[in-house]
């Protein structure tokens, strides 16, 4: 099939934050390759409004996971209806095998480095060579129909009513957005990604007390770490965990000087508003491909460790006890790395 051939495409990547933030840069590479081709995207409804307003999506399609095999295979019969001429699975899961199963005689997934990964985290073999993000193994997917990666990063397309939703927010809290605002996101799903919370305490004190406004980003499980603050420094720190959507969050992110995130959904939410990052990075490595693509950032991790990496996604506790990939990361560390992006970056 040449690429003139394409029609109509179906592209699958149910979840999560990240990884579909990570997906955009091979939406934007495909429709400019194939402007008059329609892009059909399936993913939880969970995460759509990600993606809702992409203009490089033509048709998206939500499903409900929570209906199981049944729901997945109701989807795959809803699908057969349509004519695919190539289905992008960049998941590459059980799920998504459901939902494009014998839709299209050009089927394309991810490679996961899947042997590479398993040797990395169980025998600390390192045999990745040149780290490929995640991102540009997503866009390998296309390559026979000449989709090729640019110098852009993720993105997300924001509406000026989930900009001036956050403004007035803004307005009534009293954040002064003329001010240098640090962006904190102290979350991540599993613990071992997290840098611990009372770091990020310290790290939102020493902030305030030179001058900085801070603001707190995350799930609502992540609240609370502004009450452990100093009454002295509170006034400068303003906590919207659990009190903006996705979208929200990204929109007050753009206000941000820079942002501080574990390796996390909301530190590729960050990337794709174009803010520099300061990432810390745990249990996890860069050669996995997540780290911040196309985007200015620092990351900051503890090199030589023999036991890291010990996991690809994370893990409930450290599995010696001593979590050493994120302790021997100390608030000088973060403030330092701070200052010299923000310093890289400024106009």
């Amino acid at each position: 099939m040449t690429p003139h051939a394409l029609h109509t495409v179906l592209v699958l990547r149910l979840s999560s934050i990240g990884d579909i933030i990570l997906t955009t840069p091979f939406l934007r590479a495909f429709k400019r390759r194939h402007p008059d081709c329609a892009l059909h995207y399936v993913v939880r409804n969970e995460y759509a409004e990600l993606l809702r307003d992409n203009p490089f999506i033509d048709r998206l399609i939500t499903v409900d996971v929570t209906e199981g095999r049944r729901g997945l295979e109701a989807l795959n019969l809803s699908l057969n209806a349509v004519h695919y001429d190539a289905v992008f699975d960049l998941h590459n899961h059980l799920r998504t095998r459901i939902v494009r199963n014998g839709l299209s005689a050009n089927m394309h997934h991810v490679n996961k480095r899947s042997l590479r990964r398993l040797l990395l985290v169980g025998l600390h073999a390192n045999f990745y060579g040149p780290v490929v993000p995640v991102s540009e193994r997503y866009i390998e997917t296309a390559a026979r129909y000449g989709v090729r990666a640019d110098a852009d990063g993720p993105e997300l397309f924001l509406s000026s009513e989930t900009r001036h939703a956050v403004e007035r927010r803004f307005r009534l809290d009293g954040v002064d957005s003329s001010r240098a605002l640090i962006g904190l996101c102290p979350g991540a799903r599993h613990f071992t990604k997290r840098w611990p919370r009372e770091r990020y305490a310290a790290l939102a004190g020493a902030l305030a007390e030179r001058g900085q406004q801070v603001l707190l980003f995350g799930a609502k499980e992540d609240a609370g770490l502004r009450e452990a603050l100093p009454a002295h420094v509170r006034p400068a720190v303003f906590e919207y965990c659990g009190e903006f959507s996705l979208l929200e969050t990204a929109a007050a992110m753009e206000h941000c000087t820079a942002v501080v995130a574990n390796d996390s959904g909301l530190m590729h939410l960050a990337t794709a508003v174009r803010r520099p990052v300061v990432a810390l990075f745990g249990s996890t490595v860069r050669e996995f491909g997540f780290f911040p693509y196309n985007s200015p950032a620092s990351i900051l991790e503890v090199q030589d460790l023999a036991c890291r990496p010990c996991t690809f996604i994370g893990r409930a506790s450290c599995p010696r006890g001593h979590f050493r990939c994120m302790r021997a990361i100390d608030v000088p560390d973060v403030l330092d790395a701070l200052n010299t992006l923000t310093a890289a970056v400024a106009p």
